[in-house]
């Protein structure tokens, strides 16, 4: 039991030396946390009214370009009515499957919708692995719609009216001009993995 004792009372000591922060050089304060002047923690700012969603049916908005080589497409139209978006219960997939789309003047579902890229896992002595090589890209055609990605708004985000007092800076970069309004990830989706 005094053993114990020793070796509990050397580890804290070795712990409080270790949390030491003498001269405070990686301490943040408070007001450098975020791009706010006030002070985070006493931050009474009154957060502004809800924003305003777009009234646009679906098949009379206009697309959006992406903001990046194959970012998920942003959701032009009104979406009251179609959230939460369950399993069994998914309003955006009566038109965008690909046979409906040109009926509702729909953006079709993409190629990488109806594929499944997650490795198989394998039961070995008792242990699971996944059955693919390091690097290998997993791409099987399902031939049905790929119920892993039935949570649309994971990805895919309705447009509201804004406006924002952080200036954005970015500036996007396409390798070709139409990665702007169209989707390569089926074939690159690779990059850096191999």
């Amino acid at each position: 039991m005094k053993k114990l004792f020793v070796y509990l009372t050397i580890f804290v000591i070795v712990l409080t030396a270790c949390n030491s922060n003498k001269d405070n050089a990686a301490w943040i304060e408070d007001e450098d946390i975020d791009m706010s002047d006030e002070l985070l923690l006493s931050d009474e700012s009154v957060l502004t009214d809800m924003p305003e969603y777009t009234k646009v049916r679906g098949g009379e908005s206009e697309t959006i370009d992406r903001s990046f080589e194959n970012a998920p497409p942003l959701i032009p139209h009104r979406v009251g009515g179609f959230l939460p978006i369950k399993i069994d219960d998914n309003k955006c997939l009566r038109c965008h499957m690909p046979d409906k789309a040109p009926e509702f003047n729909a953006i079709p579902l993409p190629e990488t919708h109806f594929t499944s890229y997650r490795p198989s896992v394998v039961e070995e002595d008792g242990k699971y692995r996944v059955d693919a090589m390091e690097g290998e890209v997993i791409e099987q055609d399902l031939g049905h719609f790929n119920g892993a990605m039935f949570n649309c708004s994971q990805c895919h985000v309705p447009q509201a009216e804004i406006s924002v007092e952080i200036p954005n800076t970015f500036d996007p970069d396409y390798r070709k001009s139409n990665d702007k309004t169209q989707s390569n990830l089926k074939d690159n989706i690779g990059e850096g993995v191999r």
